[in-house]
């Protein structure tokens, strides 16, 4: 191999020459570092052995019926790659060890790993490719997902968990996601709660997959959340987009709570009845009533824009006048929070991260699964608002 003399040596020439040195001590690094673990591993193993059976060695004692048997390899996956190690046998006894359990193919550091990167957006397969770099060693789809069943646990304990009943605002509302079936994919519905508490703390309480959105399925909701603790003795208002199934239920379980439609739902069913030509201005006329200072003045606002537009939309005026009072329930509340409680925009703010969750999914295998992902994203934003009152929101409804 041809060297260059020091004289003809060039920048580029020593920044090569730079770069591979540092990737080859990197690499170097890398592999002492195995090794050393390995080596820790197989003398804690044999250290381990040894206590088991009490005595060193070649060490000899009557009517000892077990011994040594060499060794068995066994592979263990950390996070910075994958180690073979030596694993200790016994004949004559039933060995197990404690530090190395039995079964076990991972740390729960690589198991968490390739469980966030899951949760977070990728689909199982690119799960195991994005930590192939790190990891040297190939993951299935299928450890991935069985990974992600050790989450039924967790699930299963926030659906039974004990409530408290501090809650002062209740956004209800539902989001549509898909399973696969064996005659194509089926729409379910998942059913949530979101709560503001005495002391700001926004909280996803509760979610459920039904088949549909119906009055049964939300009487089944709310009644386990009254069952569990919510009886609604501090609730001041119950905030919905609309549904009728929706507010029977919630007229009947939390029959003494007022009830504010969505603001925001509601212009959609205006603008629905009306003409093209007609929707922008008639709907700007309409956010008036809304962005009154106080419910006397919404009621004036309300008057003046009816009177405007009855002869020439009248199901627009309708489509308002039969629900005004509860569109306008929301001024019973602090100014502060007005706009947080006159829409169900909080809740579908929610809705918008589980969707873009859902979104490399075609669809889920089933109701498990869809659990698993919604509990995921509901508990990653509930643990970022308990440090975050609701009088800090940055978004603007």
């Amino acid at each position: 191999m041809w060297v260059k003399e020091l004289p003809d040596l060039k920048v580029a020439d020593l920044r090569k020459e730079y770069k591979s040195s540092f990737i080859d001590r990197w690499e170097s690094f890398d592999r002492d570092g195995k090794h050393l673990k390995t080596k820790l591993l197989n003398e804690a193993l044999e250290v381990e052995r040894t206590q088991f059976l009490c005595r060193e060695s070649y060490e000899r004692r009557r009517n000892e019926s077990s011994y040594r048997n060499g060794y068995w390899n066994r592979y263990i996956l950390l996070k910075e790659g994958r180690l073979r190690l030596r694993m200790p046998r016994l004949r004559g006894i039933r060995y197990k060890s404690e530090i190395i359990a039995r079964y076990k193919q991972r740390t729960p550091d690589v198991d968490r790993a390739l469980l966030n990167i899951f949760l977070y957006g990728a689909s199982t397969r690119l799960t195991g490719q994005a930590l192939y770099p790190l990891l040297g060693v190939d993951i299935s789809a299928q450890t991935v997902s069985n990974i992600a069943k050790s989450l039924d646990i967790e699930v299963k304990r926030y659906h039974s968990r004990p409530l408290n009943d501090e809650y002062l605002y209740l956004f209800l509302d539902a989001i549509v996601l898909k399973t696969r079936t064996g005659f194509g994919a089926k729409k379910k519905t998942v059913l949530a709660a979101y709560g503001i508490r005495m002391d700001g703390v926004r909280e996803l309480i509760d979610f459920q997959v039904v088949k549909q959105e119906s009055e049964s399925t939300w009487m089944g909701f709310l009644n386990r959340l009254y069952e569990r603790g919510l009886t609604g003795e501090a609730l001041g208002l119950v905030v919905t987009d609309g549904n009728a199934g929706l507010e029977n239920a919630v007229d009947i379980v939390y029959s003494g709570t007022k009830r504010q439609r969505c603001w925001a739902h509601k212009l959609r069913n205006v603008s629905d009845v009306l003409k093209k030509s007609q929707q922008e201005e008639c709907i700007k006329g309409a956010r008036i009533i809304y962005s009154s200072k106080n419910r006397r003045e919404a009621i004036r606002a309300w008057q003046e824009w009816s009177k405007a537009w009855r002869k020439t939309a009248p199901k627009a005026v309708t489509c308002i006048e039969k629900d005004l009072e509860e569109l306008l329930n929301f001024y019973c509340c602090p100014p502060t929070i007005w706009k947080k409680v006159r829409t169900t925009n909080v809740i579908e703010r929610s809705f918008r991260e589980v969707r873009r969750r859902t979104r490399p999914m075609s669809c889920f295998n089933n109701d498990a699964s869809i659990e698993r992902v919604v509990y995921a994203v509901f508990n990653r934003l509930n643990s970022n608002w308990r440090t975050m009152p609701l009088l800090e929101f940055t978004q603007k409804y």
